[in-house]
């Protein structure tokens, strides 16, 4: 349990922080921005990392659409379906974006950043 806590709290590293910090100036502006695109999704969607041409941005889908239909390369996803936060959040809405990033297995996403470049 503790090296699942470091592993998942660590946060971006390496190539992927680099790359996050060029397109955004920081993680916490990055994750701010993606929270802040999460809240904008009406009814059922997505809200992505992608990598779009050589360079990282957020970009929502509806639906069950990917950014793989448009030639993006998803390097992380959050669901913003109902279904995804509601048993525990209920109206909370905004609460669920933050409490993803305790969640988020950044060895992971490095991998398929990585695969994607």
């Amino acid at each position: 349990l503790e090296f699942r806590r470091v592993l998942f709290r660590s946060g971006p590293q390496g190539d992927l922080q680099k790359a996050i910090e060029k397109s955004f100036g920081s993680v916490a502006k990055w994750q701010e921005q993606f929270g802040e695109s999460a809240m904008k999704v009406f009814g059922s969607g997505w809200t992505w990392l992608v990598l779009r041409a050589g360079k990282l941005a957020i970009e929502n889908t509806p639906n069950q659409d990917s950014p793989l239909s448009t030639g993006g390369h998803p390097v992380l996803g959050l669901d913003v379906w109902e279904h995804a936060y509601y048993l525990k959040y209920q109206n909370r809405r905004p609460d669920y974006p933050k409490a993803f990033w305790s969640v988020v297995n950044w060895a992971e996403v490095a991998k398929a950043y990585a695969a994607a470049k």
